[in-house]
């Protein structure tokens, strides 16, 4: 061998052992606003070089792990914020703490920026939208009052109950089949005013997420919606306040460091004034009223770059009251009811590769309605406990992994009913009847996104919930996936099935949420309610990703649904479950949304066909009938246009096929049993839901003026249905003279509730 091979030889073997020897090396940190230093979750953290990179998760840490180099561009990107474009030297690990400053609005180039990843294209999620507050609180509303819930409906796939209702509905789904988490607590009457505005004062929250399928399997507990919402964590770098006033409420919200950097609060409240405004109208003597507040509160403390702990929490309520005065006596009347919520966290980085978060929830939800009269009282109650555990961890072994892996256990107390009577009159009679059930539930469950190669990645989940009331024990695997195949840079198409199971469920007998809807275990009787989805959908960018557009497809069978016999009243009914009945349901359609993310002008066209159904024995003469709200179309078209850093528009146009209702074929005059020469009326029913009401389209617009440096100031002019769109609230049935025939007829008459309605309100910050 010549001194030119042997050179040559022992250079190539030197290259394999330098191969065989080169170690990975990790990235790991958190993104974070560099004005109040919050985190940044869903952040996407870029490797252009290698064609790769992940996103931060729920709060704001991310891990990269990748063969040792001399350097690697890094590229950080969130949705509202300015790029930022790093070379790092990858040599040894790497801890990084990023600080994105917001884009600069005033110029035609950003509005909102795009993640430069494509999350709506690589990602291996479906049904699935982030939504941001400040999208919401550029919306026009009625009466002013920005309001989270009502802005959901503008999405695919979502729609609202009756008229203004913050309800809402997810693909077929009842609306007790959508988990409301609030910091990880569970929220179950997220309504005040009996359903028409949310209990979610938007200016103290950070972040939305609305799973509609695809569910990851950290949760669990519902059939067809996850709402996943952060509340902000308060400035840590000044002190900052800002509110306003509407023409329903006043807010107020104020945060800043305790300890620059390290430690920092937020506490935001909002009240109604209504009671206050009628006061002077009422006659003397006389107190009648309604009001709701909330309160909404979080500290948290950075104590090192390895350990962080939250403590947040929420409480409102809604009192509806009034006072009569007579000669002889008072007449008291009140109506009390709301949530209590409490979550503590501990974070915890035990390496650049594993993230800990541990949570204790305590969350309440009662209703009391109040009655007294001559030494007489009575308390009417309704109510649900809970005290949750749970420990999730997040593994990045390298590139192509993401693991998500925990556990949690629920302690329900469920009062579907309770009542407490007292008199002087007979002997100080004080009885007390409190009705409550003491359940447990449970679930562990693992998460993993894997990428196969730069086509195909997948999420593949499993939850194994298990649930024990009394003797009655439920247990089961709740499988889950998602395909992504990627055809180009700029398009994808998408898989997914997911199985969910709810062990407890609410009853209604009314289309709004009313405070004294009462939740219920599973039991013998009471099966927990089953759900299998599947879906599939296309999805593209355009235009250097200034536009997202995508189609899903989607069909979901539902088993042991509820619903009860007409006539039933179920409030302090102990033996409620006698009075209900047990049948299937399904629903399918497709979602079509096309939506502008940048520029001045921005917004979204959202577009719904579906189809929802019920099937059970004994209901409908056991014939399938169409779900309440079978709408079959559904049209959501938003616009908002950033005239220059002061003025803004914009409007919502709204269209919907008129909900499913049940109306008698006719009438019959039948003599009542036992009575002689009279009469009644006797209605005659064939089929259930088997009548619509018209369809429902509106309007509305809003104008916004900014002004201020230090002190900056809003003015919000909003028009709701702006062309006075009489749409039906209810139709009932009533008796109206013939002229022909000179006797009655049978009419529907339909009821509108809401005419346009202009309103200002004032907003502040400084």
């Amino acid at each position: 061998m010549t001194k030119k091979q042997y050179f040559l030889f022992s250079l190539l073997i030197l290259l394999a052992l330098t191969g065989f020897t080169q170690k990975n090396v990790t990235l790991s940190g958190y993104v974070k606003d560099a004005k109040t230093g919050e985190s940044l979750l869903g952040a996407t953290v870029a490797l252009p070089e290698l064609e790769s990179g992940t996103y931060t998760n729920g709060y704001g840490f991310y891990s990269l792990t990748v063969r040792e180099t001399d350097s690697l561009v890094v590229i950080f990107s969130y949705l509202g914020y300015a790029d930022k474009y790093l070379k790092v030297a990858m040599r040894s690990d790497v801890s990084l703490d990023i600080k994105m400053e917001i884009a600069d609005v005033s110029t035609d180039a950003v509005v909102i920026t795009e993640n430069k990843a494509r999350q709506n294209v690589e990602k291996p999620t479906m049904g699935v939208i982030e939504m941001s507050i400040e999208q919401v609180e550029m919306l026009p509303y009625i009466g002013g009052e920005k309001d989270l819930l009502k802005a959901l409906q503008l999405l695919p796939g979502v729609q609202g109950g009756s008229e203004a209702s913050a309800n809402f509905y997810v693909r077929g789904g009842q609306g007790d089949q959508n988990l409301i988490l609030l910091d990880e607590a569970l929220v179950y009457n997220p309504f005040h005013l009996g359903g028409y505005m949310s209990t979610f004062n938007t200016d103290g929250i950070r972040n939305v997420t609305l799973y509609k399928g695809s569910f990851p399997a950290q949760y669990g507990g519902r059939l067809s919606s996850i709402l996943d919402i952060s509340m902000k964590e308060g400035n840590n770098q000044k002190w900052a306040a800002e509110g306003g006033i509407g023409s329903v409420t006043s807010r107020i919200l104020v945060e800043g460091p305790i300890i620059k950097e390290k430690m920092s609060l937020m506490v935001s409240a909002r009240r109604t004034y209504l009671d206050l405004l009628i006061r002077p109208f009422l006659p003397k003597g006389t107190d009648v009223g309604y009001f709701f507040h909330d309160l909404n509160g979080k500290w948290n403390w950075n104590i090192s770059k390895k350990d962080r702990v939250y403590l947040s929490g929420y409480y409102g309520r809604d009192k509806l009251y009034t006072n009569l005065f007579t000669p002889t006596d008072t007449t008291k009347f009140g109506v009390y009811w709301g949530n209590k919520t409490m979550t503590a966290r501990w974070n915890h980085l035990y390496n650049d590769k594993l993230f800990s978060n541990t949570t204790f929830v305590y969350n309440d939800y009662l209703y009391n309605n109040d009655f007294t009269l001559q030494g007489f009282s009575i308390r009417l109650m309704s109510g649900i406990k809970d005290i949750n555990g749970k420990i999730d961890f997040d593994y990045f072994p390298n590139l192509r992994h993401k693991i998500k892996f925990g556990a949690n256990y629920t302690y329900h107390t469920f009062t579907p009913s309770s009542v407490k009577f007292k008199t002087s009159a007979i002997d100080s009679l004080d009885f007390t009847n409190i009705q409550q059930k003491f359940v447990h539930e449970s679930a562990v469950y693992i998460n993993d996104e894997y990428i196969f190669n730069e086509k195909l990645n997948m999420n593949l989940g499993f939850r194994a919930p298990f649930f024990v009331y009394k003797k009655t024990q439920y247990f089961g695997l709740e499988p889950r996936f998602t395909l992504n195949y990627i055809l180009d840079k700029n398009t994808s198409i998408k898989g997914s099935y997911t199985m969910m199971k709810q062990f407890v469920t609410q009853i209604s007998s009314s289309s709004i949420s009313l405070p004294f809807d009462l939740w219920v275990p599973a039991t013998d009787t009471v099966k927990p309610q089953t759900a299998h989805q599947g879906a599939i959908g296309l999805f593209k960018n355009f235009f250097e990703d200034k536009y997202e557009a995508s189609f899903e497809a989607y069909y979901k069978y539902m088993t042991n649904q509820v619903d009860y016999k007409e006539g039933t009243n179920f409030f302090f009914n102990s033996n409620y479950q006698g009075a209900l009945v047990f049948g299937n349901g399904w629903s399918y359609g497709g979602e079509f949304y096309l939506r502008k993310r940048s520029g001045r002008f921005t917004g979204w066209l959202s577009y719904t066909l579906a189809w929802s159904r019920r099937q059970f024995d004994d209901l409908n003469d056991g014939k399938p009938f169409a779900f309440k709200y079978d709408r079959r179309h559904n049209l959501s078209l938003v616009a908002i246009y950033n005239f220059n850093k002061r003025w803004s528009f914009s409007s919502v146009f709204v269209y919907q096929t008129g909900s499913a209702l049940t109306l008698p074929e006719g009438r019959l005059f039948v003599p009542v049993y036992g009575w002689t020469n009279n009469y009644s009326w006797y209605n005659d029913y064939t089929e259930k839901n088997g009548y619509r009401l018209k369809a429902y389209n509106r309007l509305d617009i809003g104008l916004r003026y900014k002004a201020g440096k230090k002190l900056r100031s809003e003015i919000h002019i909003d028009i709701y249905n702006v062309y006075n769109r009489r749409n039906p609230f209810f139709v009932y049935m009533t008796q109206e003279r013939d002229s022909r025939s000179n006797g009655t007829k049978f009419v529907a008459k339909q009821i509108s509730l809401l005419p346009v309605i202009p309103s200002v309100s004032y907003n502040f910050s400084f």
